[in-house]
């Protein structure tokens, strides 16, 4: 839909966040061809597969946004795009019919500044009925949006009020677990990065053991997700490990001397006996 077919209407962005994702942007294309652009930013060092190429076949402006920040991926969209309103997206999340609908509907006429849309989650191919509605901010009207905070987990800063969505975008997280251990392993390590910015206490074992029970307990027993099967224990057992993966990051960051400089004064040790030996 452009915008000589809806002149008399509030103009959408759909802004997609992409790197290396040829195999799953597609559908994200597709399912964003209800809004007036399409821009997708690519993010990281720039995608090295197809990514930029194939959404250029299908209409999509690219925005290059290098750095490891969610926000600044976000802001480098909006500042990008020509819409009254702006959409964000992720190469892994899909628009239903039904939730495009209500979206061109609310921006005709906007009650609020920005809407929080909630996710159908589907892990490993299957949905958990006992996650917690993951509602998340994305329909923002763009003169509105100060801007987007936060490297991990970034929030936007909105003036004005803002409301919710009935309808859901389906957000197809982790396929397998190959890509799952990926992911974690490129995040965790911002995340370690942001507790120790904000002075977290040193990490000790038993640190380890209280932050990793806390988080199965919450996930297992508090959210229920142990009545979802097999995949609501995978995730319960994953998310623990992907705790104990960011703050074992901080405690590398926080040890002294650093690993690096332990491992090189080992090196140097061994290569001073080796020295004297020869001389001997």
């Amino acid at each position: 839909m452009n915008q000589e077919q809806r002149t008399d209407s509030p103009n959408i962005s759909v802004i997609i966040l992409a790197h290396n994702v040829e195999n799953e942007i597609v559908p994200a294309l597709e399912t964003s061809k209800f809004a007036d652009e399409i821009i997708v930013v690519d993010t990281n060092t720039g995608s090295t597969d197809n990514t930029v190429q194939i959404s250029l076949k299908r209409g999509a402006r690219i925005v290059k946004s290098p750095g490891y920040s969610f926000a600044k991926w976000r802001n480098d969209g909006a500042a990008a795009a020509r819409g009254d309103w702006l959409l964000y997206l992720d190469s892994d999340e899909r628009i239903p019919v039904k939730l495009a609908n209500e979206i061109l509907k609310t921006i005709a006429d906007p009650q609020h500044q920005a809407y929080t849309i909630g996710r159908f989650e589907v892990f490993l191919g299957a949905h958990l009925n006992h996650w917690p509605d993951p509602r998340v901010l994305r329909l923002i009207k763009k003169d509105a949006l100060k801007r987007w905070e936060g490297k991990v987990h970034e929030q936007p800063v909105i003036d004005g009020s803002i409301g919710e969505l009935r309808e859901q975008m389906v957000h197809l997280s982790h396929k397998n677990i190959d890509e799952k251990v990926i992911s974690t392993m490129k995040w965790s390590k911002l995340e370690a990065e942001m507790l120790l910015a904000s002075n977290h206490p040193p990490m000790a074992g038993w640190r380890f053991i209280r932050v990793m029970l806390t988080e199965f307990i919450e996930r297992f027993v508090v959210q229920g997700l142990w009545r979802d099967g097999a995949e609501g224990w995978i995730e319960s057992i994953y998310q623990m490990f992907s705790k104990f993966i960011s703050y074992e990051r901080l405690w590398e960051l926080q040890r002294k001397p650093t690993l690096k400089e332990t491992y090189k004064k080992i090196d140097q040790q061994i290569l001073t006996e080796w020295k004297d030996k020869t001389k001997e």
